[in-house]
Parts: C-alpha cells; sequence; structure tokens
C-alpha cells in the first residue's frame, strides 16, 4: 500500500497544479476581457472624438469655400467695372480731344472772319 499513497499524494499535487493553472488561465482571460471592454470604450470615444472634429472641418471648409467664392466673385465683378471704367475714359478722352480741336479750330475761324471783316471795313 505504501507504493499507492505516493502514487496518490503525486496525483493531488497534479490536481492541485492544474486547478491553480486553470484558476490563473480564467483570471488571464478575464483580464483580456477587462483590457478589450476598456480598449472598446476608449475606441468608441475616440471614434466620436474623431467624428466630431469631420464635422467641424467640413463646416469650416464649407465656409472657407463661400469666402473663396465670394473673393473670386468680387474680384470679377471688380476687373468688369475696371473695363468700363477704362472703355469710358477712352471716349471722354477722344471726346475732349475731339471738342478742343473744334474749338481751336472754331476759333481760328471765327479770328480769320473778324480780322476779315475788320479789314473789309477799313478797306472800303
Amino acid at each position: 500500500m505504501h507504493d499507492s499513497e505516493p502514487s496518490l499524494d503525486n496525483h493531488e499535487k497534479r490536481i492541485y497544479k492544474l486547478e491553480q493553472s486553470n484558476e490563473d488561465i480564467q483570471k488571464s482571460i478575464k483580464d483580456v476581457k477587462d483590457s478589450m471592454l476598456v480598449n472598446q470604450g476608449q475606441s468608441s470615444e475616440q471614434s466620436r472624438i474623431m467624428m466630431s472634429q469631420n464635422e467641424s472641418l467640413m463646416k469650416q471648409n464649407e465656409r472657407m469655400s463661400a469666402m473663396v467664392g465670394n473673393v473670386f466673385e468680387t474680384v470679377t465683378i471688380t476687373k468688369e467695372k475696371e473695363a468700363v471704367r477704362s472703355d469710358e475714359m477712352k471716349r471722354l478722352s477722344v471726346d475732349t480731344r475731339m471738342k478742343l480741336f473744334s474749338m481751336v479750330v472754331g476759333a481760328g475761324s471765327i479770328g480769320y472772319l473778324v480780322i476779315d471783316f475788320v479789314i473789309n471795313l477799313l478797306g472800303k
């Protein structure tokens, strides 16, 4: 019977080690599950933050796009008005030159007529 006792004792130790190992495995599994839950919560929060930031960036991009559109429209309108004003200035310049030329020629003609009239009066 002595032979069976050491074997039985050895068997109990092995069972105890297996039970301890099983408990360690269960504890490790619980730790992994807890860690996964924490990571899942963090991932959820990070996802929410990123979605919020993306939404904010999209709104900012829309505002910037509208502002760029307004600037482009303003520049285009200003260029068009500048072209119209330039054409008007050219026309005014030509009109002014024509009036000045007409006045010079007209004044010369009137002066000639006055001098001719005076000479004719004195000559008769």
